[in-house]
């Protein structure tokens, strides 16, 4: 049974969708009506292929995210946000929220603190007290981005710099998303901040809230848990043939 349950753990992680060699852990954004992200953006936005964001990706240590949206360009004044992680369980989002600069509520305790076009990035421990910033736009895809302002102290503990990879003009075979033109950014290293579980959200939109993304690894308990609910479903369907 012990061996059963580990066997279709593992089934289930090579059963994900996957480009390259990481899986996808794309979650939905608690925005719109889909399931899945691909060819939607958040209701009352901009719905064009240059607006989408299709998936979040996971290959044990680094993070990746795939859309239309060209993540290192500015589309009519509008750039990228940060790249928000938690690694405490659930978060806060979907909320509409007044202001403009408000302290992370959210929930997140790290942060991608992204230099878009320069393509490099520092890894903030964050907390309750840190200041984000809010869409300009919609405001239901918050939190947007880690508040840097070099005359404020805004409780970034440092935990490293690295740099990461952008990829454009992929193709729908290449990324397995449709549109016909994609972007993806890839290499931001989660593997300082993860514990032995190794699960975490994460959170991406743009600089407006057009669009978000959500990514999940759950805790083994869970991904067990779901395969043994999948062998008793084979087991039934074994002992009762249709």
């Amino acid at each position: 049974m012990k061996t059963s349950i580990y066997c279709l753990f593992a089934l289930l992680l090579c059963s994900l969708p996957v480009l390259g060699s990481a899986s996808q852990i794309t979650i939905f954004d608690n925005q719109g009506v889909n399931s899945t992200e691909d060819q939607e953006v958040e209701p009352g936005a901009i719905s064009s292929q240059e607006w989408d964001l299709e998936g979040m990706f996971f290959d044990g240590r680094y993070l990746s995210i795939v859309g239309g949206w060209d993540f290192v360009s500015v589309n009519g004044g509008i750039g990228s946000g940060d790249i928000f992680i938690s690694t405490r369980g659930n978060v806060i989002y979907g909320e509409t929220t007044p202001s403009n600069n408000l302290l992370n509520y959210y929930g997140y305790n790290y942060v991608f603190d992204v230099d878009w076009q320069n393509r490099n990035y520092s890894l903030l421990k964050i907390n309750a007290e840190t200041r984000v910033t809010l869409g300009s736009g919609l405001t239901t895809s918050n939190p947007v981005s880690y508040y840097s302002d070099d005359n404020y102290n805004n409780n970034g503990e440092l935990i490293h710099t690295g740099t990461f990879t952008y990829e454009s003009d992929l193709t729908d075979d290449q990324t397995g998303f449709k549109g016909g033109k994609h972007y993806k950014v890839s290499e931001f290293d989660l593997s300082g901040i993860l514990d032995s579980n190794g699960s975490f959200i994460a959170h991406f939109t743009q600089e407006c809230g057009n669009d978000s993304i959500m990514g999940q690894v759950p805790e083994p308990a869970t991904m067990i848990l779901l395969g043994m609910g999948l062998l008793g479903i084979s087991t039934i369907a074994r002992k009762f043939p249709l």
